[in-house]
């Protein structure tokens, strides 16, 4: 019977014989066609990728004082708002305060000059790629893959943005500081549709988060949670974007209960702002129709490089969906040609 098998199995019969030994036993595959062998060994190795994949995630993400302070660190590294920068600013502003031209500085008067628009879209690529790089500092993100990551930056870039800049926001003095230390005056923002309620609602917005009195590493976390949320449409690998958030949740958890010992339900109170953090960052993504066409190719660059120039080809209806930052709504389209300022949050890097 074995002897049978042996002349229809050489392979076999080698192993029973002694003369191969079975982890070095050739695998064939006979009289499998090509392409199919091909697909199989692919296979294969995307597999045994995959496994490679979840054991780095795994270790990242379950090393918390690692990834602590690996996402604190990123935060650092890549926002310029840090508290001790802001306060700087704050306290030069209050000392001797300076005012910026209405014309220049109201998000939603009709478009500036040339000289002073290129000027504010060079400030605001600056920290777009600050967060996108924070993006892809923060542990687990780099096994994402591109379609994951795209829909997650495309989703969360302007929400983030919109955490970091809201210590922007000056309350004592109603007004925002810009990055070049001047003022910017709430009651100098009433031109354009819907101004007052954008205006009184970020305000109001800014207030409530500012009296947080949020740490760096907080805010980094938070930043963190933002970006990598798994209720964002289209995510393929929500199970990893799941881990992702719990984790980070985890060790904001850890921080706030160490800053703030006396407030257990602190972290539920940050939590609970998101709902209006998503409705405001939308508002303002719907007013910046200065990235609508000539920036899109300029963001493209700073997230992919050159290499995936597909992903930000037009497509008509689909514009807005491949902006990462949004695009401006159908109800306003047709007052792009008339109303092209910026949106209040991006008024701060005037």
């Amino acid at each position: 019977m074995v002897s049978d098998m042996g002349e229809d199995l050489p392979i076999l019969k080698g192993i029973l014989n002694g003369v191969v030994k079975y982890h070095n036993a050739p695998v064939r595959f006979g009289r499998v066609p090509k392409r199919e062998k091909a697909r199989i060994l692919a296979a294969m190795q995307q597999s045994s990728s995959s496994r490679a994949q979840e054991q780095a995630a795994a270790a990242e993400l379950d090393d918390a004082p690692r990834l602590l302070a690996r996402v604190v660190r990123a935060h650092l590294d890549t926002c310029e708002f840090t508290r001790d920068r802001v306060a700087a600013m704050r306290a030069r502003a209050r000392e001797c305060p300076t005012y910026s031209q209405p014309t220049l500085a109201c998000p939603l008067n009709p478009a500036p000059e040339l000289q002073s628009e290129k000027e504010f879209s060079q400030r605001f690529a600056h920290v777009i790629r600050g967060v996108i790089d924070f993006a892809g500092l923060i542990p687990g993100f780099q096994l994402l893959t591109q379609d994951d990551k795209f829909t997650l930056l495309k989703s969360g870039l302007f929400d983030a943005l919109f955490v970091r800049l809201i210590c922007m926001f000056d309350a004592p003095l109603n007004s925002i500081i810009c990055l070049n230390g001047q003022l910017m005056k709430r009651d100098s923002i009433q031109s354009g549709a819907n101004a007052r309620f954008l205006v009184d609602s970020t305000f109001k917005f800014a207030e409530r988060m500012n009296s947080m009195n949020l740490t760096d590493a907080e805010i980094g976390l938070f930043c963190a949670i933002v970006l990598i949320t798994p209720d964002r449409p289209g995510l393929r690998n929500i199970e990893l974007v799941e881990r992702m958030h719990a984790r980070l949740k985890s060790c904001l958890q850890t921080v706030v209960a160490q800053n703030r010992p006396d407030r257990p339900g602190f972290l539920r109170e940050l939590m609970d702002t998101l709902p209006d953090l998503r409705t405001l960052s939308t508002l303002h993504t719907e007013k910046l129709v200065v990235f609508r066409t000539e920036h899109k190719e300029l963001l493209r660059q700073q997230m992919w490089g050159d290499e995936d120039g597909s992903l930000w080809a037009d497509s008509g209806a689909d514009e807005s969906a491949r902006s990462p930052i949004g695009s401006v709504s159908s109800s306003e389209s047709g007052e792009a040609g008339a109303d092209c300022g910026t949106p209040l949050l991006a008024a701060t890097l005037a």
